[in-house]
């Protein structure tokens, strides 16, 4: 999702970064609150639970697939710490994503804030 409001912002400013998140956001959104209420017959499913064991690896290679080049393009020494930092977090400490993610991003933004580089 970060992504597609990056996109909506370089295509559209501001308005377009945040059309764009919520265009991204709404369908997942809308689809945990209507299937939330149904949620325990896809528990007892087992075609659901064999889409879900089968979704698992997909989902990990996409993951892998988004971050290996996201990380490889970092480019300067305080950006391979906070990536480190969000490592240790997130399999060492076993923090959440989400408060890795706020994390990693106030680091971003102190780092910006201090007049360190974050561009190439």
């Amino acid at each position: 999702m970060q992504t597609v409001a990056v996109v909506g912002y370089g295509a559209a400013g501001l308005a377009g970064g945040l059309l764009a998140a919520l265009v991204a956001f709404i369908p997942s959104f809308a689809f945990v609150l209507l299937g939330g209420p149904h949620f325990h017959r896809l528990q007892a499913s087992a075609r659901a639970q064999a889409f879900l064991t089968g979704a698992g690896p997909a989902a990990i290679g996409a993951i892998a697939g988004a971050a290996v080049p996201l990380a490889l393009a970092l480019s300067h020494p305080w950006q391979f710490v906070v990536l480190a930092a969000a490592v240790v977090l997130l399999f060492g400490a076993r923090r959440g994503v989400v408060s890795t993610l706020i994390g990693a991003a106030a680091l971003g933004v102190l780092a910006a804030a201090f007049g360190l580089p974050v561009g190439s």
